[in-house]
This record gives C-alpha cells, sequence and structure tokens, in this order.
C-alpha cells in the first residue's frame, strides 16, 4: 500500500491540514465519491441487464422497432456504464496501490500508442453493431435463445468499447459524437422505411416501416437535445462570438 497520491497531498497540506488529515480528506472527498459513481453505474448497468431476464424481454422481442430500441437503450448503454464504473475502479487503485498505478498507466500508454483519437475501438464497435443488423444474424438471433445472447453480449462490448474510445476525444468532439451516431440510426431508419424489401423476414414487413419511423424519431429527439445544448454553450452567459 502507498501514501495516498503524495503529488496532491502536498497541495492540500498547506491549507492547514497535517499529512494524515490531507489523505483522509483525500480519502473521503476524492477516492470515495469515485468508488460511489463508480459503484451506482456498475448498479445500474446490471439492473438493465437483469430487465431482460423478465417479461419485459418477451415484450421488446414482439415488434422490430422495440428489439431495436432494446439494443440501443439496454445493451449499448450497459456496457458502457460497465466500461465507466471500470475506469473510476481503476482511478482509485492507481491512487493507492503501486501494482494499481502500473496497470491504469500500462493500459492509458496503450490506448493513447493504438486508439487515436478511438477510431480503433469505434470501428470495431460499429462492426459489432453492423454485423448483427446482418438480415441472416439480426433473424438467427431472435429464432435461437444461444446465438439471442451473443448478440447482446456483443452490444455490451460494443458499449464498453464506445466508452473506451470517448475518452480519446476532445470535449468538442464529445458533443459532436451523439449527433453522428444519431445520424446513423437516422440513415438506417430511412432505409427501413423507404426499401420495398422486407428485410427482416422474421418480422412482418409492416413492422419494417415502423421501426424505420422510430429511429428517425430518435435521431430528431437526439438533435433537439444536443443542438440546443450547443447553441447555449456557445451564446450563452459570458460567452461571444468570434469576431473576424
Amino acid at each position: 500500500m502507498k501514501k495516498v497520491v503524495a503529488g496532491e497531498i502536498d497541495r492540500i497540506t498547506p491549507l492547514g491540514l497535517t499529512a494524515e488529515e490531507a489523505q483522509a480528506w483525500y480519502r473521503g472527498h476524492v477516492l470515495t465519491p469515485a468508488l460511489r459513481r463508480g459503484s451506482t453505474a456498475a448498479a445500474i448497468a446490471s439492473l438493465m441487464l437483469l430487465a431482460m431476464y423478465t417479461p419485459l424481454d418477451a415484450f421488446l422481442e414482439e415488434t422490430l422497432a422495440a428489439h431495436m430500441v432494446a439494443q440501443h437503450f439496454l445493451f449499448i448503454p450497459a456496457g458502457f456504464l460497465y466500461a465507466y464504473a471500470t475506469a473510476l475502479i481503476l482511478l482509485v487503485a492507481s491512487r493507492i496501490s503501486s501494482r494499481g498505478s502500473r496497470v491504469r498507466g500500462v493500459f492509458q500508454r496503450i490506448n493513447s500508442a493504438v486508439n487515436k483519437r478511438g477510431v480503433i475501438t469505434f470501428a470495431i464497435a460499429a462492426l459489432l453493431i453492423a454485423y448483427w443488423y446482418i438480415p441472416t444474424n439480426f433473424d438467427a438471433a431472435v429464432r435461437a435463445v444461444g446465438v439471442h445472447l451473443e448478440m447482446h453480449l456483443s452490444f455490451v462490448m460494443a458499449g464498453a468499447l464506445t466508452f473506451i474510445g470517448s475518452t480519446m476525444l476532445t470535449k468538442s468532439m464529445r458533443r459532436i459524437a451523439p449527433v453522428v451516431v444519431g445520424k446513423a440510426m437516422g440513415l438506417w431508419g430511412m432505409f427501413l422505411l423507404l426499401t420495398p424489401l422486407n428485410f427482416y423476414p422474421v418480422y412482418p414487413i409492416s413492422q419494417q416501416s415502423d421501426a424505420g419511423v422510430v429511429l428517425l424519431l430518435i435521431m430528431l429527439l437526439i438533435d433537439f437535445t444536443i443542438v440546443p445544448v450547443w447553441l447555449y454553450k456557445y451564446f450563452g452567459k459570458g460567452s461571444m462570438p468570434p469576431t473576424l
């Protein structure tokens, strides 16, 4: 066990605290809240996954639209939250353990070296999602329980990879990323709405257009949520547009 982040403690002790008091303050006000956030994120993710072992699972598979929305709003976010919780646990471990610090340092160096701007992890996540939206794969997941489980685990992994990639983005890029994802969903929704082909034979063709409409509505919801935030941050309190 090592002392809690000597450099950060050194910045606290001039405030009138002894070294022991500073370490206790740091544990109580920095490390404990981080662990609490990580535990909360992991608990929420677990509840989201456990919900799929209730009658909700059958309900969400009754229609193509509900099935697709379940992937986007249950499994991918659950994976994202698990990765977020893991990152917080590693952060705390790196502050109280030399081994934890080394493990986190190795992961950060590898991520920085091979995953510039999150391109690798975003690409793998996109491929995982695209794979399961191929008609034969999607239909097989609906018909076979084992394949269905593989599909869900793949979406959880895609969510975790998305979080890892997001850590390599700038603040501005993080604001843009949800809109980009929304546009991809909207394009796929437009395709499902307009194509005359029954792309997913396991569901009636009428449900295909319904799923397209839902994906388009999700895109619009993202736009109407994120864009106003952009505008507020640009024209909000104390901010001035750039001058020529």
